[in-house]
């Protein structure tokens, strides 16, 4: 029994060492510079731009690695990589390998990071513009030549069957620690991503199936989910999201997404629950004294990078909410000492969005407190420009609180007990502009409100001091 105790041990130690020296050849073969120039040929190919790597390696634990590997895509000198990850991780069966076929159980992407730079748009030409340069081309004669008649027979190489190519099975691709950035062509961010995590199964028919995580998002820095999360399907091209949810500013985000083969985007949202307080933090504005949920529902449709496709609607309501309008009725509500202009406390707050021709279209916006009514209708452009058409409806207490001068330009409305004074919001997104004070003092002040509200409360300049006006021991 000892014998063959030992016998047994001596097979497996042989066998162990077989085994190491195996992996330690498979891994001197696998670094070796001619390999690894033909894996970044092949990677180039199939990613159709320049692949760099730094490395390859096999160990029985995490199977087949690459890493470092970055894919410049169509980026410029001097820009980052459009990709690049820490590592790629291939788990593979050998027995299947003696079956002429390769079945990779496990595809594991570590620190995957993607940055986009949407191009500019090229510039186009000038009349002062230098025109391409166009070279005359010689006429070439063609001389007739006799035929021929020689019949030379060259013999045919046998047909040689190419090589049977194997077959290759993927069953699952995971996502670990990804994140991305897109940018405008300026360089500003658009949106972000970090934190990604994905695993799919891919099924026999190539589609894929799974779940996937994003602790972190960013719209434009203002607006901030986090905790994304959800199941997607893949198939022939079009990526179905039956259902997200995710946290933002203590309330909840769900929606669907669906993205064809075209770039076709279908998209449903709702909020519920968003805390006006912690939504105004998040997009950089004063925050202080607000309270009250926003909810919303909303569509889009349209086809990536063609914002003249887009189309869609939205319906926005608020509950409870208390908060700082803009600044420039803030500054009037100063300019008027009318409190509710100043901290909108508000019974009534609902909008109705629709977005067409490149155009977001305010068709009802409705603001109503105690006394008074703002509502607006009009388009606000994908560039940010506004373009609205509103009313300040008072009612008689209010009215009462102004001059006679101001009070005089209300004139009657539909409302019973409110008077009205119609005014537009044009500028940007950014920095709205009014001639709401134009409306109500009947002469043209000009449409910066702050820049009138700065002249009208500064201090006025020191008088230069007399002989008369000095104190004594003044020189």
């Amino acid at each position: 029994m000892c014998k063959f105790a030992k016998y047994f041990l001596i097979a497996a130690g042989l066998s162990l060492f077989v085994y190491l020296l195996a992996i330690l050849g498979l891994n001197i073969y696998l670094q070796s510079e001619g390999l690894q120039k033909r894996i970044v040929a092949a990677a180039g190919a199939a990613a159709g731009c320049p692949v760099r790597i730094q490395g390859t390696h096999y160990t029985p634990w995490s199977g087949f690695s690459v890493t470092g590997i970055s894919l410049q895509g169509a980026s410029m000198p001097g820009q980052p990589p459009l990709v690049e990850a820490a590592s790629v991780s291939f788990r593979f069966a050998f027995l299947s390998l003696f079956q002429g076929k390769l079945v990779v159980s496990d595809v594991l992407i570590m620190d995957p990071s993607v940055e986009s730079l949407r191009a500019a748009p090229a510039p186009a030409s000038t009349p002062g513009s230098t025109p391409p340069i166009s070279l005359p081309l010689e006429t070439v004669e063609k001389v007739e030549r006799p035929p021929v008649t020689a019949e030379i027979t060259v013999p045919q190489p046998p047909a040689v069957s190419p090589p049977p190519r194997m077959e290759v099975e993927v069953k699952q691709v995971r996502v670990v620690n990804g994140k991305a950035r897109f940018l405008d062509s300026n360089g500003a961010l658009i949106s972000s991503l970090g934190g990604v995590e994905v695993t799919g199964e891919i099924l026999p028919d190539r589609s894929v199936s799974g779940t996937f995580r994003i602790s972190e998002t960013s719209a434009g820095n203002v607006a901030h989910p986090s905790h994304v999360k959800g199941t997607f399907t893949w198939r022939s091209g079009k990526l179905v999201i039956p259902r997200f949810q995710a946290d933002w500013a203590g309330g909840k985000l769900t929606g669907s997404v669906e993205v064809g083969p075209e770039k076709e985007i279908s998209i449903t949202a709702a909020a519920d629950g968003i805390l006006v307080k912690k939504l105004a933090g998040d997009a950089g504005l004063s925050a202080e004294g607000s309270r009250g949920s926003l909810f919303s529902k909303g569509n889009l449709h349209g086809f990536a990078g063609r914002p003249e496709t887009f189309t869609g609607k939205v319906d926005v309501s608020l509950k409870e909410a208390r908060f700082q309008p803009l600044d420039f009725i803030r500054q009037i509500g100063e300019l008027l000492n009318i409190q509710e202009l100043q901290m909108l406390e508000l019974k009534t707050a609902e909008a109705t969005f629709s977005i067409h021709d490149k155009k977001v279209n305010a068709d009802t916006v409705v603001l109503e407190s105690e006394n008074l009514v703002m509502d607006a209708k009009g388009p606000i452009g994908f560039d940010g420009k506004i373009k609205l058409q509103a009313r300040l409806l008072l009612n008689e207490q209010l009215r009462k609180d102004l001059s006679g001068l101001l009070a005089n330009n209300f004139k009657d409305s539909e409302r019973p007990g409110y008077q009205q004074i119609p005014f537009s919001v044009t500028g940007t997104v950014s920095r709205p502009k009014t001639d709401l004070l134009d409306k109500l003092t009947g002469f043209r002040l000009g449409q910066d409100v702050g820049g009138l509200l700065k002249n009208l409360f500064k201090a006025p300049p020191p008088k230069p001091k007399t002989e008369a006006t000095k104190e004594p021991g003044e020189n």
